[in-house]
This record gives structure tokens, sequence and C-alpha cells, in this order.
């Protein structure tokens, strides 16, 4: 199963859209955290939704500027060599420090600075992608 935490509620039709083609496909979860008070800046201890994430979970990768650069086939091979994989989208603010230790690993949508929104969407639709290719679908040739 690949599953995706989000920190931070975001109305996005078009990631939206392929999270529904997913679920079509494979067993999928994409779940968002709403983040109560958002600081301005990252605050040096951890926010209260990312301490009761941490607490839940385990095995899980990052998205992160400085994760590891993957093609589409690299990506696809990353979903589909373990029989669940985990990403997690952090806060507008950053991760912190904790989560950077308890991961199992960084992957990298860009090396560019995006939106949550436009990283959301880049995401799904590489999950999408990658199933495509993994299945044969004609969407990804």
């Amino acid at each position: 199963m690949i599953s995706v935490t989000s920190f931070g509620k975001l109305d996005s039709p078009l990631r939206d859209r392929y999270l529904q083609r997913l679920k079509k496909l494979i067993p999928f979860e994409w779940r968002e955290i709403p983040v109560k008070q958002m600081p301005s800046e990252r605050p040096p201890r951890l926010l209260a939704e990312e301490e009761k994430f941490l607490k839940g979970h385990k095995d899980f990768y990052l998205l992160d500027v400085l994760g590891k650069d993957l093609d589409s086939e690299g990506f696809r091979k990353f979903c589909f060599s373990a029989s669940n994989r985990h990403l997690v989208i952090g806060p507008a603010v950053g991760f912190h420090k904790d989560f950077f230790e308890r991961a199992a690993g960084r992957i990298k949508l860009s090396s560019l600075t995006l939106t949550h929104e436009l990283a959301q969407v880049m995401l799904a639709e590489s999950i999408y992608r990658s199933v495509c290719l993994e299945k044969n679908h004609p969407f990804a040739k």
C-alpha cells in the first residue's frame, strides 16, 4: 500500500482527480493533518500535530529538497520495492529535526521550492505515473 500524509489542509481539485484515479488502481491512502496554529517560522519544538504523528508512525519517507533525486522509473521502483510505502509532506514551516532523525529516508520532488499545492499535485501525479508504469497502463507512455 502506498500512503501519503500531508501536514496542512488543502483544497486541490487537480490533486484530488489523481487521488480518485489512484484509488481505483491500488490500495492507496492520502491523509491530511490540519495544523491548528501554523507559526510563521519553524519553532524549536514539535508542533502538537507533529508530535502526535511521530508517536504513531515509523518507516516513513520525507519529501525534502535534499532527498534522493529519482526519475520516473526510479520512483516507480521505490514505490513498488516494498509492500508499504509511506511518504510525508511537512508543514509550511518545514520539518522539525526529529523527523529527519526518525525517517527511513528522503525523496526529492524537485530542486525548486514549491508551494504545498504544487508539491501535492506533483506527488499525486508521480505516484499515478508510477502505478501506470507498474501496470503497463497507457497513461505513462
